[in-house]
């Protein structure tokens, strides 16, 4: 089986789930594929939109829902007690529409703005309304950006032959988990 039947068959699929527990990188990939012409770019959109519908509305009902007991409720009550917590309460309860509409385009609040909201009382139909909005946008933005980036990537790439496609890949590979590390090194300081 080529490496294409199976994109073609299974990319919808990583991309729902690259979306519902990741994001932007699964949407531009997404968007790739699309322009390669493995999948449509318009189903493509949608299937990163439900993917992304998805993973908010868990983190959302999981933090509405969770009982006061056990590891997240412990993680959540020691993160009331932390300096300034009040004033970030207080801000996502005066601020809850726009945190909505927002969140999702703010590096490291994917998973923290449901969870913020939740807390603060969102109604889940509001915030399930606004947060389809704002997935809209972002699905239709990151799939578009995918789908573009691919002619030039076909552009660079299409020059590489096998070897040097495998090295460069495996380079990037490394040099995005390098940075990753790098960022949660510096974060927890």
């Amino acid at each position: 089986m080529s490496l294409e039947s199976l994109i073609s068959r299974w990319g919808l699929w990583a991309v729902f789930w690259g979306c519902f527990f990741e994001g932007e990188t699964a949407a531009v990939l997404g968007g790739v594929i699309a322009h390669h012409g493995l999948t449509g770019w318009k189903v493509t959109a949608i299937v990163a939109f439900c993917g992304a519908v998805a993973g908010d509305q868990m983190w959302f009902l999981l933090s509405r829902h969770i009982s006061g007991q056990g590891w997240i409720a412990s993680r959540l009550a020691r993160l009331r007690g932390k300096p300034g917590a009040a004033q970030i309460r207080q801000w996502v309860s005066d601020h809850p529409d726009g945190l909505t509409l927002a969140f999702r385009f703010v590096p490291g609040t994917r998973i923290l703005g449901p969870i913020l909201l939740a807390q603060a009382g969102v109604s889940w139909l509001r915030f399930t309304a606004l947060n389809a909005l704002s997935c809209l946008v972002w699905a239709v933005g990151f799939t578009a950006i995918g789908y573009h980036f691919g002619l030039a990537a076909h552009v660079i790439l299409g020059r590489l032959h096998g070897l040097h496609l495998g090295l460069l890949l495996l380079f990037v590979i490394a040099a995005g988990l390098a940075l990753r590390l790098v960022i949660r090194a510096r974060t927890r300081r």
